[in-house]
Parts: C-alpha cells; structure tokens; sequence
C-alpha cells in the first residue's frame, strides 16, 4: 500500500488561496458595515456575526495570509528570484514595468492617506454606504461608547433616575443582576440591544434647567456638554434642546467665520475649522467668544 505525503507545498498554496478568500469576504463585509458605534449600539450582526467578529476575523485572516505568503515566497524563492534576474537581464523594458508597479503601490498606500483621487472616493463612498444604516436618530448612541457605560452611570449621565430605570426594565422582562453592568452586557444577556435598553427607559428622562446664554463661560460650556455627542447633532437640534435662537447662534457663528446650515451637524462644521464641535458650541453659547 503507497504511503500517502503530506504535500507541504501544496498546503501553503492551498492556505494562500483560502485566506485571501477570507479575507476579501470579511473586507467587503466591513466596508459597507455601520460604524463601530452604531453597530455597538442597535447590536448590528451579518449573516449572525456582529461587526467586531468580522473584524477579528479580518484581523486574523490578514496575519494567516501574511504568515503563508512569506512561507509560500520562502519555498519559492529559487523560481522566482531566477525568473525576476532572467526577465531583467534579457528584457530591458520590464523595468518600466517595474516603476509604474511600485508608483501605483505607493500611490494605492499613501493616496487614501492624504484623500488623493479617485481614491478618496472609495473611502467616501463607503462611509456613505455606513451612513445609510442610520435609519433614525436613535440609531446613534447618545454618547461616545455609551453601550460599554454601567447602567448606573449611564442613567447618572442622562439625567434618569436609577431605580425607576431599573424597576422599568425588570418589569419588561429584562433580567438586570447589578447596576454596574455594562448596558451591553444586559442586552447580550436578555438578547437585545443597548438602544432598546434606553428606550426602554428614556421616558424618564429629565432635561437640565436651562441656563440663561449670557451666563455661559467656556469652561461651563466643556463641563456640561463634553461627552454628550455634541458632534452629532445638527445646529437645529443644538439650539432646540439648549433653547438658544438659532439666528443668533448663526450670527455668532458668522462672526467666526463658520457658515452653518440647520441640518450641518457641529462636527461638520468644526472639522473646516479645524477645531473641536465643543468649541463650536462655545460660539453659540458664550457671547464674544472667539475661534483660535
């Protein structure tokens, strides 16, 4: 009976192959995915995953193709440095060749870095395609990582009192052990999401005493709304909630040189100002405030 071999060759070439389909599959998954945020939030998953496994997996199939290619090049090397040397020597204009290969590797590199086109227009198409998840404004946390936050703390922060937030949610069916879990541990736990936890409970909701414009100062302004998604909201929303005239707010922003429209969210326009939407904010809120 012939004794069967273990083709090492043939294994590397096979795991190159089954690595890049991996990770090709797991790149296009992530490319029209929502943002790490939203995804967090509503509990995003595709074909049963959630978004953080795609990208582990992205993660891990990337170093497995790494690891085999250099091994598949190490066996291969002989072959393939013979077959470079004789194209070289005996074809002259495979050089040219060689210089437009390694212009449009740089360029594929560097271009998305400095949003050179037409490649800037993949990244913006797919934050396009991101976007387009956001069906409602609840789809957007009401704050940077808020599903990692402890019900305690996130009730605390969204001005919500705790027990009734509590009672609330248990007399849903929702199994709460200790008020300094995670909202994303409760909603694995009960098989749903942080964003309907906080529906749950949002009716409870107590919105801070409005305080007089003239009153602000930029270190009021930081301590009040810092972490509390002020990049998000649109102009319209902003003076809505702090009840601020949104025609003074724009005449401010005017004499700052930011030009905003009602639904331009703060972090649009900081970004053309190269600031911060906090500062943004300080604009609308504190008279004479000026711009760096």
């Amino acid at each position: 009976m012939e004794k069967k071999v273990f083709h090492t060759r043939g294994f590397i070439s096979l795991l190159v192959l089954g690595s890049f389909v991996v990770m090709t599959l797991n790149g296009i998954v992530l490319y029209f995915a929502p943002q790490g945020q939203i995804a967090y939030w509503v509990d995003w998953r595709f074909l049963v995953l959630t978004r953080e496994e795609w990208s582990n997996m992205h993660v891990v199939s990337s170093i497995l193709f790494a690891v085999a290619g250099v091994i598949h090049l190490v066996y291969n090397w002989t072959p393939i440095v013979n077959y470079i040397s004789k194209k070289i020597s005996g074809a002259r204009k495979l050089k040219r060749e060689l210089v437009v290969a390694a212009a449009l590797s740089l360029f594929v590199i560097f271009g998305p870095v400095y949003q050179v086109p037409p490649l800037n227009y993949v990244i913006d198409l797919g934050s396009y395609f991101k976007e387009l998840w956001i069906v409602s404004k609840d789809y957007r946390p009401p704050f940077g990582h808020a599903e990692a936050t402890s019900l305690k703390s996130f009730a605390k922060k969204m001005n919500i009192d705790f027990d009734k937030a509590t009672a609330e949610l248990k007399g849903q069916g929702i199994k709460v052990t200790s008020g300094e879990e995670s909202l994303d541990r409760i909603a694995k736990a009960n098989d749903t999401s942080p964003m309907k936890l906080y529906a749950l409970i949002k009716k409870f909701e107590e919105v801070p005493a409005v305080e007089d414009k003239a009153s602000y100062t930029p270190e009021m302004v930081e301590e009040q709304f810092t972490g509390k998604g002020v990049g998000r909201k649109t102009l319209a929303e902003i003076c809505q909630e702090i009840g601020v005239d949104i025609n003074q707010a724009k005449a401010n922003l005017r004499n700052n040189n930011v030009e905003m429209k009602d639904n331009e969210t703060m972090k649009e326009a900081a970004d053309r100002r190269k600031v911060n939407p906090i500062d943004v904010l300080k604009v609308v809120l504190v008279d004479n405030y000026k711009l760096p």
